[in-house]
């Protein structure tokens, strides 16, 4: 028995193809099931017995947005992740996008890698936004899990110290950990540390 049911709607056939053939080798053991319009991954959900696992939705299919969509089929579907990935990449519509109780805003320009890591993290009960580095939202800099995982690395604890404290697994935490360097532009525990009491995010050591 497949252990997850993935809905993905994208009217750009190119994306869409290779968003599956990403989440094919990023979960083997999935069912994805890909469309070209929002109202077809409605009706998909709807003829299942079981809600899906995750939706992975364009914002805008044929110039119509969804975003009006999405608090309706949060009501609807309460137990699924749903994830917005989109081309666009400024903050009110992101804000705006979020505030429907969507899982997470990915833009479809960031690198493969930092897409798996995102959807893995949501998977694990983030909720995640992702842009471009170089467009990259800094207020709030840190998610809450980031700001969690960065507290008990100041404290000196481990991956697998920092999981048990937080329930959840330290794939997961490495997880956090990499986007917590990415966000603070450094690459060590240290440097990470250092750079938040130097952003204000951590108060300064006796």
């Amino acid at each position: 028995m497949r252990e997850d049911t993935i809905i993905v709607a994208d009217d750009h056939p190119v994306f869409r193809d290779g968003l599956t053939t990403l989440l094919t080798r990023m979960m083997p053991n999935a069912e994805i099931t890909a469309t070209d319009t929002f109202d077809d991954a409605l009706t998909l959900a709807r003829s299942r017995q079981e809600p899906p696992s995750m939706f992975i939705l364009d914002l805008f299919f044929t110039r119509r947005s969804i975003k009006d969509d999405l608090p309706a089929l949060r009501r609807e579907f309460a137990s699924s992740s749903i994830v917005v990935v989109s081309m666009a990449d400024d903050r009110l519509t992101i804000d705006d996008v979020l505030a429907c109780g969507v899982n997470g805003f990915i833009n479809k320009a960031v690198h493969p890698e930092v897409l798996t890591e995102a959807l893995t993290a949501i998977r694990e009960g983030d909720v995640i936004t992702r842009v471009p580095e170089a467009d990259t939202i800094t207020t709030p800099l840190l998610t809450d899990r980031q700001s969690d995982v960065l507290r008990y690395i100041a404290e000196g604890k481990s991956n697998k110290e920092i999981a048990i404290v937080l329930g959840i697994s330290p794939f997961t935490v490495r997880i956090h950990v990499s986007a917590l360097f990415r966000a603070l532009g450094v690459t060590t525990r240290a440097a990470a540390v250092s750079q938040a009491v130097n952003d204000g995010l951590l108060p300064m050591r006796a």
